[in-house]
């Protein structure tokens, strides 16, 4: 459905969704060391099944292929991952663990959607191959079918291609006890697998981590204690808080974040000091204390921050002469390929945005009269990306797809809607 945005001043005082990032990984991990323990527990079970008014389209999808689990005792079994990639590159190393730990004899049938049957998973097979496990895509079909025994070893695993791929084979170590995971060159993403290692340890394992060789210690009768409401998510907080900053008129305060989280997005606060947009931080809280165009040219690395880059494109064509975001490649292979996506938002605006040599170059400007409908391609980030172009400019964005923002923010529109200082512009 397409929705015409329309932000001209914002007041929200307003605590943040749970991390989408930390949830899946609280989910995972609570999942195989409730495997592990062996007992039966309805209650654990409800918790890890049971939907609740905070999830969102991805975190839907990995408490469905759980329960696809709880219920497998062979043949196919489903596992409908919708369009989530964490969902699909965690589970399956998870699932194949879980498996093999269970003796239970099956296919695992994923069933992704959107683009998500595109996106790479060659690394992943060749690693999971040579531990027995033959991974096809069945593309006609729309499936990926994962089938074999896994034996324990070392996974030898790429570091530079996604962190996704190892954080899935450190959590299902939980149930190969005799398995360590081998890091091949130089690793991506760390700040996502410091995410794993911090949920694991808080469960009372112990990861150790010696010339890039990964292994668990997982103490006997460790309890299986799942927080879905750990952290907020500094991914949302980011969205809210350049949108705050590129509003003409705007009171925010964000709470339920963690200062000190794992999670890379959290250096929104850096990018928004170095955009001229202060903060004040009091105890879980955040809140938008000043705002001024800061003059200059600012180079900003990606690498480990990728998906609020097109968030922090619009706040350089606003605050600053001129940015270069480097590290971007991995943008190709989202939920669409938002290098692309970007820089049609930005030039659709009147600002300046090209891509070279792996980064984005993004200069300011706006035109004034703005006709066509802002494609999202489907991709709850650049559903977001429109409402800030639209807080920035002033103008009415009409976007073509409204319902992608359920994969990551369900409830968006509604709390915009109820947040906006003036009525007048609803």
């Amino acid at each position: 459905m397409s929705r015409d945005i329309s932000i001209r001043s914002i007041d929200l005082d307003y605590k943040v969704p749970p991390s989408k990032s930390v949830v899946h990984r609280e989910l995972i991990t609570g999942f195989l060391l409730y495997a592990l323990s062996g007992k039966k527990d309805t209650a654990i079970e409800q918790k890890l099944t049971e939907s609740l008014p905070s999830d969102n389209k991805d975190i839907e999808a990995t408490k469905s292929c759980i329960r696809s689990l709880l219920n497998a005792s062979g043949g196919d079994i489903i596992m409908d991952c919708n369009e989530s990639g964490s969902t699909l590159r965690f589970m399956i190393s998870a699932a194949v663990s879980y498996l093999c730990h269970k003796k239970i004899d099956g296919r695992l049938v994923f069933t992704p959607k959107g683009k998500l049957m595109e996106r790479p998973l060659d690394q992943l097979k060749t690693c999971l191959e040579r531990h027995g496990i033959l991974l096809e895509k069945d593309i006609k079909n729309g499936r990926i079918i994962v089938s074999g025994r896994l034996t324990e070893g070392i996974f030898d695993i790429e570091g530079n291609i996604s962190s996704q791929y190892i954080s899935g084979l450190l959590m299902a170590s939980i149930l190969l006890p005799d398995s360590k995971i081998r890091l091949l060159g130089e690793l991506e993403s760390r700040g996502y697998l410091e995410l794993t290692v911090g949920v694991l340890e808080s469960k009372g394992i112990r990861v150790r981590e010696e010339e890039n060789v990964y292994s668990l210690s997982v103490p006997e009768n460790t309890d299986v204690d799942i927080d879905l409401q750990k952290e907020g998510d500094w991914s949302s907080a980011a969205f809210l808080l350049s949108l705050g900053a590129l509003c003409p008129e705007c009171r925010m305060t964000l709470r339920g974040l963690n200062l000190r989280s794992f999670q890379k997005d959290k250096f929104i606060l850096y990018i928004l000091a170095e955009m001229g947009v202060s903060t004040s931080r009091d105890g879980d809280s955040v809140t938008i204390t000043e705002k001024k165009r800061s003059a200059g040219r600012l180079i900003l690395d990606a690498k480990d921050y990728p998906d609020i880059v097109p968030y922090v494109a619009v706040l350089a064509a606003a605050f600053k002469e001129g940015t270069r975001i480097m590290n971007v490649d991995r943008l190709r292979y989202k939920e669409c390929d938002r290098i692309e996506a970007t820089i049609e938002a930005l030039r659709g605006v009147g600002a300046g945005c090209e891509y070279r040599d792996g980064s984005l170059f993004i200069e300011g400007g706006i035109k004034e009269d703005i006709n066509e409908p802002f494609r999202t391609y489907g991709d709850h980030r650049m559903a977001q990306t429109a409402c800030l172009i639209a807080a920035w400019t002033g103008k009415t964005i009409n976007i073509d797809n409204d319902e992608c923002i359920n994969k990551s923010f369900p409830g968006l529109w509604e709390l915009l809607e109820s947040a906006k200082g003036d009525k007048a512009d609803a």
